[in-house]
């Protein structure tokens, strides 16, 4: 059974960063790097996503899945209006779904004829969506995107709010919404719950999707090179603590194998 990395990152400083960026790295993570991690790990395949501070030029990305199409796959960042053909030749490329990213900008309106029309195209392409946004959002967005035939994965345990932690009404509300016919998500940046508390945020949190019979739909991402917390965190203390969190191995090495490759079919 391959071990899958779900979500990591690869991008040069040398880019052009959109003037919405909320961040500007200033160093290269490159694809070549990032494979070593997978090599060092004994991880066999990957899926990468694109950062939202290079906004929707997914160029750097797509030249990362030309140099390993068989071990990598990529989830872009598209506006709304992109067509048909448009997706298919991405689709060609190695991507194999959208990320929306939700932090600093509106809850956008899934109801809108542009985005009914571009949502209808990524079911018809296969593709997933992918949302990091906070719970408040969520379940605003859940409810619309039902009406698709859609993987719907949900970032880093579903981004509640570290203060409160999971007894955030806004993300119990998120939690009594999973369907784990449709939805999926991933157990991974436990250090966006909370500098301090991000552990135990998550370990609460694995403890209530697991309630919430969501554990064959729990995913594993590394988040290399693990933007902003760069000087504590790497790939293998991110995927030692995963398993802590999990405590228990055999739930821990069906996500890392067989949920993963259940949702990105190379």
């Amino acid at each position: 059974m391959d071990y899958m990395d779900a979500h990591a990152h690869v991008f040069s400083h040398h880019e052009s960063f959109p003037a919405t960026a909320r961040y500007r790295p200033d160093y290269t993570a490159s694809v070549e790097s990032y494979i070593d991690q997978l090599d060092q790990h004994g991880f066999d395949k990957a899926v990468l996503v694109q950062p939202s501070f290079l906004g929707t030029d997914n160029s750097y990305l797509l030249k990362a899945l030309s140099k390993y199409p068989e071990r990598l796959r990529g989830i872009a960042v598209l506006a709304n209006t992109v067509d048909m053909p448009a997706l298919q030749a991405l689709d060609k490329q190695g991507i194999v779904g959208i990320r929306i990213n939700l932090f600093g900008v509106p809850c956008p309106d899934l109801t809108d004829p542009q985005w009914k029309s571009f949502l209808t195209n990524l079911a018809d392409i296969h593709w997933q969506v992918e949302i990091q946004a906070p719970p408040v959002y969520l379940i605003q967005l859940l409810p619309v995107l039902k009406q698709y035939p859609i993987d719907i994965v949900i970032d880093h345990f579903g981004r509640f709010n570290p203060i409160k932690g999971v007894q955030d009404q806004e993300y119990r509300a998120l939690l009594d919404m999973l369907d784990p016919h449709q939805h999926w998500v991933k157990a991974s940046a436990y250090y966006r719950l909370g500098n301090k508390i991000g552990i135990q945020n998550a370990t609460d949190a694995i403890k209530l999707l697991i309630q919430h019979n969501m554990s064959n739909r729990l995913i594993w991402g590394s988040d290399w090179p693990h933007t902003q917390n760069e000087s504590h965190i790497n790939f293998t203390k991110a995927l030692t603590t995963f398993k802590t969190i999990i405590n228990n191995e055999e739930l821990a090495m069906q996500i890392l194998t067989s949920n993963n490759t259940h949702l990105f079919k190379f």
